[in-house]
C-alpha cells in the first residue's frame, strides 16, 4: 500500500517533486502486479505520470504539491477506460491523487508548528457563530476584501481570521472563513462554512 509515509519537512520544489515521483513509481508497481484489469491500471498510472511531468517544478515545496493535485483531481474525474472490466482507471489516478494531497497536507501542517488545532477551531467556529447573530444580510458586496478578525487564544496564540460572504439567493448567503495561526498567513490553519438567511426585516 502506498502512501505518504513517514513525515518529514520538504523544503523545495524540487524535493516535493521527487517524493511524488517516488508515490508514481509505487502506484506504477502495484498496477504492474494487478490481479483484475492490469492493462488498464498500468496505463492510468502512466497518465497520471505524464500528467504530473506537464506540471513545471517551481515556487514552494506545497505549491508545487497544490498544482500537481489540482492536475490530477482533473484528470481523474475525465479520465475513462472503457476496456476495463472493474476499473476505468479512476482508482490507480486516484491512488496517486490521494498520496499527493496527502503529503501536501503533511507540509502544511509544518508550516504551523504547534499551533493547538482544537484551540483554532473553537476559536473559528465561537467568532463565526458570533458575527452571524450581529448580522441581517452579507454586509459587503460580493468581491470585496474580507472581513479581518484578530483574537489571541488561551494558549497566548495570536490568530487571524478572514471572513467573506457568498450570495447564494434574494435572502440567503454564505459565510466562508478562515483561520490562520500567527508564524503562516499563507496556509490556512483551517476552513468553515456557514449557510445563513437574511432577516424578514432586512
Amino acid at each position: 500500500m502506498t502512501g505518504p509515509g513517514k513525515e518529514r519537512k520538504l523544503d523545495t520544489a524540487e524535493q516535493m517533486h521527487a517524493a511524488i515521483n517516488k508515490f508514481v513509481e509505487n502506484h506504477a508497481i502495484e498496477a504492474s502486479e494487478s490481479a483484475y484489469d492490469r492493462k488498464v491500471c498500468i496505463l492510468a498510472v502512466s497518465a497520471a505520470g505524464d500528467t504530473i511531468r506537464r506540471v513545471p517544478v517551481e515556487g514552494t515545496a506545497i505549491e508545487y504539491g497544490q498544482a500537481v493535485a489540482a492536475v490530477l483531481g482533473e484528470l481523474q474525474d475525465s479520465y475513462s477506460d472503457p476496456d476495463g472490466e472493474y476499473t476505468s482507471g479512476k482508482g490507480p489516478i486516484g491512488g496517486v491523487y490521494y498520496d499527493v494531497l496527502g503529503l501536501v497536507g503533511t507540509q502544511i501542517s509544518f508550516e504551523h508548528g504547534d499551533v493547538d488545532t482544537k484551540e483554532a477551531r473553537g476559536i473559528i467556529i465561537r467568532q463565526m457563530a458570533e458575527l452571524a447573530h450581529s448580522i441581517s444580510g452579507p454586509p459587503r458586496e460580493a468581491g470585496a476584501a474580507p472581513i479581518e478578525i484578530e483574537v489571541q487564544g488561551a494558549s497566548g496564540v495570536r490568530y487571524i481570521l478572514e471572513i467573506t460572504f457568498e450570495k447564494t439567493s434574494d435572502r440567503e448567503f454564505t459565510m466562508l472563513g478562515k483561520i490562520y495561526g500567527e508564524a503562516s498567513r499563507q496556509y490556512p490553519l483551517m476552513e468553515e462554512q456557514l449557510d445563513l438567511i437574511a432577516d424578514d426585516d432586512n
